[in-house]
């Protein structure tokens, strides 16, 4: 009896997800129009246009490298083809996972405010502007992946692991999507919420092995075992698989995998079915 009253219970939520997700595909031309007009207003005006789109991850990839690489001295490790040891593209395999998801949670704050007005004149799904945002997003990702890969076939440091590339990317925008989702929420009901997300995004890309290697925090795990969850962060678990299949040219885990797939989903459904039930009256708060 229980058992056939759980899985009533189950198939209800599968038709209810269901009964969501797919109506959702009738917009996808709105969504399309938002990631363009996002594009498109990016660099309105703007001399070199989509050239900042290069020279913005390039400058920061300069000062982190020069003050981190140079002056503080973070060796990285040896690469994948036995004798690369660049700080600069260790550092740059890591910011293209962080600057998608940064992009990502940001834009999805600053998206559904922005369409405030619109919305109050004409209704539309309040989550198209979101998902829109997010494609530019992955848009602007999709460039500095080029050029990461074009570098690391100058080096000779490319292997057939960079097929995993595209599948970490899609898990990443799962998960930042999930999470801008929620926050785009709460940020329309309580405008705080967008400084907090920025101060919190400030110590987080400190919290992630990005300008440094995690053989730092190893040393701190051995001496304090509560460390550990440090390597939870699905943000550093990203970062080193992007890290493996790109530097060290092998493979990630199938634990990495799992854990990323698992919690990346769940995150967007939650973030998804949240956001679903919450902005029925969003108009009233923009």
């Amino acid at each position: 009896m229980e058992r056939s009253a759980h899985k009533t219970v189950k198939g209800r939520f599968l038709i209810s997800m269901v009964q969501q997700v797919l109506p959702t595909w009738r917009h996808a031309g709105l969504v399309g129009n938002f990631a363009s007009r996002e594009l498109k207003s990016r660099f309105k005006g703007s001399v070199l246009g989509w050239a900042w789109s290069l020279i913005n991850p390039l400058a920061t990839l300069a000062v982190y490298s020069i003050v981190f690489g140079f002056f503080l001295k973070f060796p990285p490790p040896v690469a994948g083809n036995g004798h690369l040891k660049n700080f600069s593209i260790y550092l740059f395999t890591a910011l293209v996972m962080w600057n998608f998801f940064f992009a990502v949670v940001t834009g999805s704050m600053g998206s559904l405010i922005g369409a405030g007005p619109l919305l109050r004149k004409i209704y539309f799904p309040p989550w198209t502007p979101i998902a829109g945002s997010a494609i530019a997003a992955l848009t602007q990702t999709g460039i500095e992946t080029a050029l990461l890969i074009v570098v690391y076939i100058a080096v000779g440091n490319i292997s057939w692991t960079v097929v995993f590339v595209p599948i970490l990317l899609a898990l990443l925008a799962a998960f930042s999507l999930g999470l801008g989702y929620m926050l785009a929420l709460f940020n329309a009901k309580l405008r705080d919420v967008n400084y907090i997300v920025q101060v919190g995004l400030n110590l987080l890309f400190y919290a992630c092995p990005i300008i440094y290697p995690i053989s730092k925090i190893q040393e701190v795990v051995h001496n304090h075992p509560w460390a550990k969850i440090y390597y939870w962060n699905p943000l550093t678990q990203f970062i080193e698989a992007n890290r493996d299949v790109l530097y060290d040219l092998r493979a990630p885990s199938v634990g990495r995998m799992a854990y990323l797939t698992v919690v990346s989903v769940g995150v967007l459904i939650a973030g998804w079915l949240y956001f679903e039930r919450g902005s029925r009256d969003v108009s009233e708060e923009l």
